[in-house]
């Protein structure tokens, strides 16, 4: 399965020459998953539901890319105020580099459609009174093919 988020450049690991050592840190109050992007763009989840508060250490490369989403509904969550996270080589020591999870800013429509999206399902979305360019968000709803690190390493 892959994914290829429409609202991003195609983003890829590229080669696996440089290691990197992460500590992954949730601070957004709800579980997440975390994925690495393969050397196609694909997704492939590596932890399912950290919890909040929760740390994940992860081994991986410099140049390979990193996401992560709410487990429930699916809405990316931010590296630092970013979208995804392109790890630093390692430099020696015995230290992994802290990389903070954190939930995305965002607007009082954002924040209004999200609530309308949790109390109404998609295909009743036209029943509502309210404008087409409401109904419109409203309507698409995130999904993310991936597939789990155990499946993709056989």
């Amino acid at each position: 399965m892959s994914n290829k988020h429409e609202e991003e450049p195609r983003i890829k690991s590229l080669h696996s020459n440089q290691p990197a050592y992460l500590t992954f840190i949730n601070r957004t109050g709800n579980p997440v998953d975390i994925a690495w992007l393969d050397y196609r763009g694909n997704i492939v989840r590596y932890r399912h539901k950290l919890g909040s508060g929760g740390i994940c250490h992860q081994d991986t490369y410099f140049t390979h890319p990193w996401i992560a989403w709410h487990s429930y509904t699916l809405e990316r969550a931010t590296f630092c105020g970013k979208k995804f996270y392109l790890p630093e080589p390692y430099k020696g020591g015995r230290h992994r580099t802290v990389v903070y999870i954190d939930r995305p800013v965002k607007s009082l429509l954002q924040l209004c459609l999200q609530a309308v999206k949790n109390l109404v399902r998609a295909e009743d979305v036209d029943q509502l009174e309210i404008p087409k360019d409401l109904q419109d968000p409203l309507k698409n709803r995130r999904r993310i093919d991936f597939v789990d690190e155990i499946v993709y390493r056989r």
